[in-house]
């Protein structure tokens, strides 16, 4: 699932973005602009103590040079004081590398991870630590990133920030432009509604010469972790899980398996690559709620907005968002802050908006204008609209909401395969993810 390890399953969108801010003048006040610059009457020139920072991916078996590449190299060369050392998880159990680095005495200056891994990287090991001083003392302009990621982070923070995001993504609607063209059928249009998106998959959905197509596929983890209703998962203050008592769970759930019941849809696949594959390599797949690829495919594909529900017009799905988290550990918080914030600098984000690495995470309309301007697999394709749709407002969050999430996508197989009823599926969801929760709980005492 690209929830668990989404800083290395979504390289097309991992990468930062901008801030800009202005000098003092005549004793004005001025924000950090990532350059080196400040307000607050320092010198920029003035010679720093060399620093070594840590920055750690759960990714297993990371590649240091790709991350150099993407980061280090350009943080070193900003900022000569200071070398950049990466690790990676070992394998694919980063909590217990993490577990034996800290038992080591080893530090982690900043990790680099999903917003979603805060209650399974970060929070269980006491590394969070809330930057809303350095924000303060370094005049960092939170107002020039976007607003919707700002909000999510304050909501992970209990209202500070434990970090400051450098990429996001979202879901958009792909499709195959050879299966609508073969099949007679219009392509996909921006601003569809999801009723209009299931009629178009049911006159999608057919056999031809043994082959059986697929009107709509989706992953549903990620689905539902970036729903636009918002919804979520566990009640932060009970613990319980929602998929019972907030009727908007049976509001989305059926709306997704409404496609899985039109005859030749029902979802076969139990794994997130065997549904990928289905529009990625065997192409039989005519619709693909997904983010998009960050590789060439053999598809002939384009991109429209996701579709949205009636009765919310104009609302996306929810920010999947890349952050980078200074631990509480690190002895070299300010030097932290600074490689961090020239992350988010326009400088950093333009080449990385106009190479289409990430979704801007500034504001600036001029870094999004130029997203993909320098992408040669991207050329011809709609993905500005990956810029479009207003997100939903993230819900709120529980440290048991990726334990609650897995049993929703199991449960949801078995509905997708017509095995049980929406309200079993709903009741089974809640029973399985109570028990969990329930072990969580006492494994902590």
């Amino acid at each position: 699932m690209v929830g668990k390890n989404a800083f290395a399953l979504l390289a097309l969108l991992l990468a930062a973005s901008g801030l800009t801010g202005c000098t003092s003048d005549g004793g004005q006040t001025a924000t950090k602009d990532g350059s080196g610059q400040t307000g607050n009457g320092n010198s920029p020139d003035k010679p720093k103590s060399p620093v070594t920072l840590t920055f750690y991916d759960p990714t297993a078996k990371g590649l240091t040079e790709n991350f150099m590449e993407q980061y280090g190299n350009a943080i070193q060369k900003k900022f000569p004081y200071i070398t950049v050392n990466y690790v990676s998880s070992p394998d694919t159990n980063p909590e217990g590398h993490i577990a034996g680095m800290i038992t080591a005495g080893e530090t982690i200056d900043i990790v680099m991870t999903a917003d979603q891994n805060f209650h399974r990287l970060i929070a269980p090991f006491n590394l969070q630590y809330d930057i809303s001083e350095l924000i303060k003392s370094e005049r960092f302009d939170l107002s020039r990133l976007d607003p919707g990621a700002v909000k999510a982070i304050q909501a992970l923070s209990n209202g500070g920030m434990y970090g400051l995001p450098i990429s996001m993504n979202h879901f958009a609607l792909m499709y195959n432009r050879d299966l609508f063209d073969r099949f007679g059928q219009p392509y996909p249009k921006d601003g569809m509604t999801w009723d209009e998106t299931y009629e178009l998959a049911k006159a999608m959905t057919r056999v031809e010469n043994d082959v059986q197509y697929r009107g709509f596929i989706t992953q549903t983890y990620n689905f539902a972790w970036t729903s636009q209703l918002s919804l979520g998962f566990v009640d932060p203050k009970t613990d319980k899980p929602l998929y019972v008592s907030d009727d908007r769970w049976a509001k989305f759930t059926r709306n997704l398996t409404r496609f899985y019941e039109i005859p030749g849809n029902a979802l076969k696949e139990t794994t997130f690559g065997a549904v990928g594959n289905l529009f990625n390599k065997d192409k039989v797949a005519a619709m693909y709620a997904n983010f998009i690829p960050s590789v060439e495919i053999p598809v002939n594909w384009d991109v429209v907005s996701l579709p949205t529900f009636s009765d919310l017009p104009g609302v996306g799905p929810q920010t999947l968002l890349s952050m980078a988290y200074i631990t509480s550990m690190s002895k070299h918080k300010e030097a932290a802050f600074e490689a961090v914030a020239y992350l988010t600098s326009d400088e950093f984000q333009m080449n990385i908006s106009k190479k289409a690495l990430a979704l801007p995470i500034t504001s600036n309309a001029d870094v999004k204008k130029a997203f993909a301007q320098e992408a040669p697999l991207l050329q011809g394709k709609n993905v500005r609209v990956l810029l479009s749709n207003k997100p939903a407002p993230p819900f709120a969050p529980s440290p048991y909401s990726r334990a609650a999430a897995q049993f929703y996508e199991r449960t949801m197989y078995k509905l997708g395969k017509g095995q049980v009823d929406l309200n079993t599926a709903l009741r089974e969801s809640t029973e399985e993810a109570n028990k969990e929760i329930e072990k969580l709980k006492s494994d902590k005492k």
